[in-house]
């Protein structure tokens, strides 16, 4: 048989891989049992070993392999496989402690995974406080299956909006939850100092401190609870919640002390009771001497009861915590979790050492625990003493093992958290330095020696690739809205896309967040790049139209001039895409060339004529803005003899002749604006009069400077007299007297008509009658004055009369501003 072995090997260990993963995954040869670790560890085929990890079904092969072997594939198919046992209640899985230790090494969607799915209660819970999705924790706290685990997952939500959300849909599942959630929401708008929030809570406490009067208790905790909740509110307590609240309490406190102190009548009626045959006597005076010596009497009795009371308070509450953690305890060393006894043990001891005497009752329920945790101790630290000496067999041979670096380094992380792992199982202390962990953490220091130039060379270059690829997220973001050099756009975006792909030479650690960076920058530039490209393409082919356009032009110095500021325009729009670029660039070359080529016969010639006519038309030019409107009659013949000049000369430059018209125009309405300011000069002369009167008038301008200002402004004869005599009736001692309203608002209806411009509501009825009557008038007479005596004779009748109220006068300076704007 030993002869056949050797002649042929089993199927198990044949060449073939398809033969050895079949023979793996169905043989039942007992030495191919034996060797399945090994095959799921060094055989060179995925397949095989696969084959070898599903028939072995390990939780330590599975979670070995799925950081340590080669093939991703595999690593993603024992990293599912584990996970599924680890969240399970499978008997082949290691004990509550040790998969809660493991925790620390799951990514954050593995911690999620087994939040969500795990059957054991402390195992979710555990993954549950290390989850920080807010969305996780908002569905965890309705729908997991323990209503602790919900509570407690609860109190990690700070959103409000989401604590509505679960209360709401809570509300008819789980009252406890929905009811803490709206208590949450309500304490997070009475932190932000919502007063209907606080109005609220503090009627609710009112309430519950008048309920003590109703039914007084000898408990303290409820009212010092209450006193609790109520100072938590702050300062922003309505006044009449406050004193509702303060008078409760203080007849609460009161009804306490009288019912520890009852009063002293009571006493002494106690006292008469206890002698029934003693003969009576005058009522006793207690003198206040005596009150005094019994109240401090008091005093220092209270004081020492009260010291005596928190004594015994505080160890009431040991004992009671005590009480709490045995049950947890003893569970702990039943189900063997010695990680989870270890703590509970430290914190049974600490507790005890603040109750000695502690009651013989208690020592007698700790004693078989104590004894039997130091058991369980004791059995750890055996089954970890051989698991360690084969982690220091293993990392030893890695020293000659040939990996590479990264590989090296990742065998080593391994070794070293199960190492951690094992501290924990046994209570140890992450600084405790022990024989066996000082000749570990040595052999993991060799181990890794070799590697440690690699390393360092590596951590440089990674940090300098880091280094280079913030530049360029900096130089993005610093990139301004408005981009004016898009081709150093363009290159950026191809800098950012070349570092996108190399983040593979940088820190692991902050490759997914440097990644996340670049892919925005990239997106937003290539969106800005798109949309100029669209924009510049667009615009190049409204250019190409009008170069093409440019052949059907005879005129060689417009087609000259345009080619010119099409070619500027084109150059200025910059690059698009190359393909379409240059192929609208030939097309555009192509009908520059063509127009120019039906013109290079009469370019010459024509730019002579024009500059030599550009020159007459710059000389007439020059005349036609240097001509001033100080003489009228001059400046229009002037005017005149230019004209016909420029319309002899007959430019087609129409940039010349857009300036010609401007200036022509200029003149020209200089000339007519002269004129008119000329004529109108009597009636604005004699407002400007009645502007400084009005100042006079109101005690806003001083009367010593009126005569030189009065001067200054000359009026018409026909207004000055009515002016002057108003000047002097307003320098002069005011005399009583009425002033004659419906007159001048009679006046300043007809002004206002004149000028066309709104008459006041006050006097619309007035402006009625006014236009009735005068329609009648021009009906019978039919003849009317011209619009400037109609004026005059208006404004002559106003400064004829007596100064008018200050609303009155406003009216006329407008209308009569309006009026003299009419004319023409």
């Amino acid at each position: 048989m030993n002869l056949a072995r050797l002649l042929f090997k089993p199927r198990w260990q044949d060449k073939d891989a398809d033969v050895r993963r079949v023979a793996v995954a169905s043989g039942n040869d007992a030495d191919m049992i034996a060797a399945l670790p090994q095959l799921a560890r060094g055989d060179a085929d995925t397949g095989v070993r696969l084959a070898a990890l599903k028939r072995l079904g390990d939780y330590e092969a599975w979670r070995e392999r799925s950081t340590g072997d080669a093939d991703a594939g595999v690593r993603r198919v024992a990293r599912d496989a584990y996970l599924a046992l680890l969240c399970s209640n499978d008997a082949r899985v290691p004990t509550l402690a040790r998969r809660i230790a493991e925790l620390d090494t799951l990514s954050t969607e593995e911690l999620e995974r087994v939040a969500t799915q795990a059957s054991d209660r402390d195992l979710r819970a555990d993954a549950l406080a290390r989850v920080t999705r807010p969305a996780l924790l908002a569905e965890r706290a309705v729908a997991d299956a323990d209503a602790a685990i919900r509570l407690a997952v609860l109190e990690r939500i700070d959103d409000a909006v989401a604590l509505a959300r679960i209360a709401e849909r809570a509300r008819k599942t789980d009252k406890r939850v929905s009811r803490r959630a709206r208590e949450l929401v309500d304490a997070q708008r009475i932190g932000s100092g919502d007063a209907a929030a606080v109005a609220q809570k503090a009627r609710a406490l009112c309430e519950r401190m008048e309920a003590l009067l109703r039914a007084p208790s000898s408990d303290d905790t409820v009212h010092a609870a209450i006193a609790g909740e109520w100072n938590a509110l702050g300062k922003a307590i309505p006044t009449d919640l406050l004193a509702r609240y303060c008078g409760a309490d203080a007849l609460v406190r009161q009804t306490k002390i009288n019912a520890r102190n009852p009063p002293l009548r009571e006493a002494a009626s106690a006292a008469s009771d206890a002698e029934p045959d003693a003969a009576p006597e005058e009522p006793v005076a207690i003198s206040a001497a005596m009150l005094a010596s019994q109240a401090r009497f008091d005093a220092a009795l209270a004081s020492a009861a009260s010291d005596a009371q928190r004594e015994r308070e505080l160890r009431r509450t040991h004992l009671h915590e005590m009480e709490q953690v045995l049950p947890r305890y003893a569970a702990a060393l039943e189900a063997g979790a010695i990680a989870a006894a270890h703590a509970l043990h430290d914190r049974l001891l600490n507790l005890g050492a603040m109750v000695v005497p502690s009651p013989a009752a208690l020592d007698a329920r700790l004693s078989p625990l104590h004894a039997r945790y130091a058991e369980l101790k004791q059995q750890q630290a055996w089954a970890n003493r051989r698991r360690r000496e084969m982690l220091c067999d293993d990392v030893a041979q890695l020293a000659q093992s040939g990996l590479h670096p990264d590989a090296l380094a990742q065998r080593v992380r391994e070794a070293r958290e199960e190492w951690q792992r094992l501290d924990a199982a046994e209570g140890l202390s992450a600084n405790a330095e022990s024989g066996p962990t000082r000749r570990f953490h040595a052999l993991c220091h060799r181990a890794l020696k070799p590697a440690k130039a690699y390393f360092d060379k590596r951590d440089e270059v990674r940090k300098s690739h880091a280094g280079e690829i913030g530049k360029l997220l900096q130089e993005a973001a610093a990139l301004p809205e408005q981009v004016s050099d898009w081709k150093a756009a363009g290159q950026l975006r191809q800098k950012l896309g070349d570092a996108l792909r190399s983040l593979d030479s940088v820190d692991p650690r902050t490759r997914t967040a440097l990644a996340r960076q670049l892919k925005a920058a990239i997106d937003d530039l290539a969106t800005r790049l798109d949309a100029h490209a669209d924009e510049v393409e667009a615009a190049k082919r409204r250019l190409l139209t009008r170069a093409t356009i440019l052949q059907q032009q005879s005129d060689g110095r417009a087609v000259a001039r345009d080619a010119r500021e099409l070619q500027t325009q084109w150059t200025a729009l910059g690059q698009g895409r190359r393909g379409s670029d240059q192929r609208l660039w030939k097309e555009f070359r192509a009908a520059v060339d063509a127009a120019f080529g039906q013109l290079d016969a009469a370019r010459k010639q024509r730019d002579e004529q024009s500059t030599a006519m550009r020159t007459q038309a710059e000389n007439l030019l020059a005349e036609i803005e240097a001509l001033r409107d100080d003489d009228a009659h001059a400046a229009k013949a002037r005017l005149r003899d230019i004209d016909a000049r420029w319309r002899a000369l007959g430019s087609s430059d129409r940039a010349l002749a857009q300036r010609y018209r401007k200036a022509h125009d200029a003149v020209e309405s200089g000339l007519q604006g002269a004129a008119r300011r000329k004529r109108l000069a009597r009636y604005t002369d004699a407002l400007a009069r009645y502007t400084l009167l009005r100042a006079i008038e109101t005690g806003a301008q001083a009367t010593d400077t009126v005569p030189a200002q009065w001067n200054e402004h000359p009026a018409a004869a026909e207004f000055a007299a009515a002016l002057d005599a108003r000047l002097a009736r307003a320098t002069a001692v005011p005399a009583a007297g009425e002033q004659d309203e419906d007159a001048a608002r009679d006046l300043l209806v007809e002004l206002e008509f004149f000028a066309g411009i709104e008459t006041p509501d006050e006097d619309r009825q007035r402006r009625m009658a006014f236009q009735v009557q005068r329609l009648a008038s021009r009906m019978r007479d039919r003849g009317a004055a011209t619009p400037e005596s109609e004026l005059a004779r208006l404004m002559l009748a106003w400064f004829a009369q007596a100064p008018q109220a200050a609303e009155l006068e406003d009216r006329f300076a407008r209308a009569a501003k309006a009026g003299t704007e009419t004319l023409p």
